[in-house]
């Protein structure tokens, strides 16, 4: 199949543009009433020449610029119209530099109405087009005089355009499904007929579309390319689509077709822009200006985050438009931006990234923002999506609304951040769903900071359950397994230990571990009565860790629940208590007390009454005296 080739006109108004399409192809492209009247194209005309090339006819009155916008917005080779008697004009000037801000390169010049000048003019107007051509930066643009009155030079014309044509690059493009309406009218019986220019994928009878930015369903009836009926359309084909239960005003120019759940509409979105050689009025930071994206015009407000107050010409700006309305366009789309009145053209660019996060989380790093956005490396585009994203999972299809590309493009895209593990992926029943490590991160240590300030406000003694952890994050969480999943990271991580609903801190976790592990020393020890304990025997019958048992004993003779007998036993308080009770009854009645009474209370033998006997010389509630045991000063 033959490669399909847009050539679009541009030029000032009255310079023949319309004229020399009818010399070349034998269509007039001035259908309406009124263009017939007043002798100048208003709407959008299209000629369809050879098989495989349309000719898209575009006003050049300064009033229809926006139209003009929309007709050059898809084409592949401009011909830009010049009359010999008028020579460069403003909307040559300006059209040009549309041509340049949409990336439109190849072409050629027709200067017309060659029948109405001498030889010595010809030569001199050539000369000036020349040097304006190669001011702009086009250097390999040929200017060929014609006159499409008397047809001179129009056959040599014809022949510089196929030769041309025939080295056009081949329109390529991973992207889905997408179509731009630069027309639509309804046709009786058949209902609203749409054209555009096919700019990605390919699109078939039958098959289901969307509107946008309504996103309004609908479906192709019929299809035809060059007039003719056809079963599908493919990228870089004029088609017209009949579609199903859709009033012409519902699919307008300005409206995009795509298949269902492929692109979202925007309503801001980060470009970067060159600004026109001349801006004859100021232009502030948050000025409404008109957005042409595509073949729709909308108002909208410019910022940069450059310092200028002011848009000075020829200058790089790095921007954020907000759109009053909700518009479309998809990263790489060209945009131009115009004063709301009068007109003037400000500047263009590219689109490279959709629905951006508020401007202050763009202030400080705005550099290596745009730096990496212009990279045209979707890897690296996607990080900065997902980094913007916040606390929130994404899918295949979230991506493929972003960044408008097919799930496969997607995924290739996607496998040096799962190898890297910047990406973690959750295998769901819908497909993969994926969640960005950074983010995890970034909320853990969200929740680590709240945590050990309501720990240090005694708040989380009873522990916070899911509802009250989430509530700790900022921006809040809305997304559940996003959520889910860094609570189970925590959990594995011990940085969170789950009881049952309940979320504890590991210190007020094991804070309470282990007091119900001292609480069981505790009874134990007290059941013992005067039999005293080792740490190891302890340990065995209380089936605890000997070195978490080492440490909690010492905790307990600190806070003087329990008393280390020669650095081996342990005595309980209680215990200790009342066997000071009886010391003090039997020194009321007795000045000296013998091992044999000691042992008849206590029941112990000598090996434990000995080291109890030294605990209690050491802490003065005795003296020994010989074999006996006198009052000590300590006891009271």
């Amino acid at each position: 199949m033959k490669q399909h080739i847009i050539i679009g006109t541009a030029g000032h108004i009255d310079h023949g543009k319309t004229a020399l399409i009818k010399a070349l192809t034998d269509i007039d492209t001035d259908r309406l009433k009124e263009e017939k009247e007043r002798g100048i194209t208003i709407e959008l005309g299209f000629a369809y020449w050879k098989d495989n090339i349309t000719i898209i006819d575009v006003p050049g009155h300064e009033r229809f610029v926006k139209t003009m916008v929309a007709g050059v917005s898809t084409i592949d080779l401009f011909l830009l119209v010049i009359a010999a008697d008028d020579g460069i004009m403003p909307q040559t000037i300006e059209h040009l530099e549309i041509l340049k801000f949409f990336g439109v390169q190849n072409g050629l010049v027709a200067l017309n109405k060659i029948d109405l000048v001498d030889e010595e003019w010809l030569a001199l107007m050539q000369l000036e087009v020349e040097e304006f051509l190669k001011k702009n930066g086009f250097v390999h643009v040929p200017v060929l005089p014609v006159s499409a009155a008397t047809g001179q030079g129009v056959e040599a014309l014809r022949q510089v355009l196929t030769e041309k044509i025939e080295h056009c690059a081949e329109r390529k493009s991973t992207r889905p499904f997408r179509l731009n309406v630069d027309r639509s009218f309804s046709i009786h019986g058949a209902g609203t007929v749409v054209t555009g220019t096919v700019l990605s994928d390919s699109i078939a009878v039958d098959e289901a579309l969307e509107i946008l930015p309504d996103q309004k369903r609908t479906k192709v009836r019929g299809l035809q390319v060059h007039q003719k009926d056809v079963q599908q359309a493919q990228i870089g084909q004029r088609a017209a689509i009949n579609l199903v239960n859709v009033s012409k005003n519902e699919a307008e120019r300005g409206k995009t077709m795509v298949r269902p759940d492929t692109l979202e509409p925007v309503t801001e979105f980060l470009t970067v822009l060159q600004s026109a050689s001349q801006i004859p009025i100021k232009i502030k930071k948050h000025q409404e200006v008109r957005v042409y994206l595509g073949t729709a015009e909308l108002l909208g407000r410019i910022y940069w985050f450059e310092e200028e107050s002011a848009l000075s010409p020829n200058q790089t700006y790095h921007a954020r438009i907000r759109l009053e309305e909700s518009g479309v366009c998809a990263p790489g789309d060209a945009v131009l931006i115009r004063t709301i009145s009068p007109f003037y053209t400000l500047a263009g660019g590219r689109v490279l990234f959709l629905n951006p996060p508020h401007l202050s989380q763009l202030r400080d790093n705005w550099q290596d923002v745009f730096e990496r956005l212009s990279s045209n490396n979707l890897t690296e585009q996607i990080k900065i999506f997902l980094d913007f994203n916040g606390f929130t999972s994404v899918d295949l299809k979230t991506l493929t609304q972003q960044f408008f590309e097919t799930e496969s493009t997607l995924s290739k895209a996607l496998k040096p951040l799962l190898k890297d593990k910047t990406l973690l992926v959750v295998e769901q029943p819908n497909g993969p769903v994926y969640l960005f490590a950074p983010a995890l991160e970034k909320a853990q240590a969200q929740l680590l900071a709240a945590l050990k300030e309501a720990r240090e406000k005694g708040q989380l003694k009873d522990g916070l359950n899911k509802k009250a952890l989430l509530n700790l994050l900022h921006p809040k969480c809305e997304d559940e397994l996003f959520f889910d999943r860094l609570l189970r990271r925590m959990v594995n991580r011990r940085l969170l230990i789950q009881v049952d609903d309940r979320y504890f801190t590991p210190e007020i976790a094991n804070l309470e571990q282990r007091q119900k592990q001292s609480e069981a020393i505790l009874q134990l020890l007290l059941e013992s009565k005067f039999q005293a304990l080792k740490s190891d025997q302890i340990a065995e019958k209380l089936q605890l860790p000997s070195k978490e048992v080492k440490a909690l004993l010492t905790n307990l003779v600190k806070q003087g629940k329990l008393h280390s007998i020669a650095g081996i036993f342990y005595l309980h308080d209680q215990t200790l208590q009342k066997l000071l009770d009886f010391l003090k009854e039997e020194f009321k009645e007795k000045s000296a007390l013998d091992i044999a009474s000691l042992k008849n209370f206590t029941g112990l033998t000598r090996k434990l009454l000995i080291p109890l006997l030294e605990y209690l010389d050491q802490k003065q509630f005795t003296r020994r005296s010989g074999d006996k045991r006198l009052k000590g000063p300590m006891l009271n």
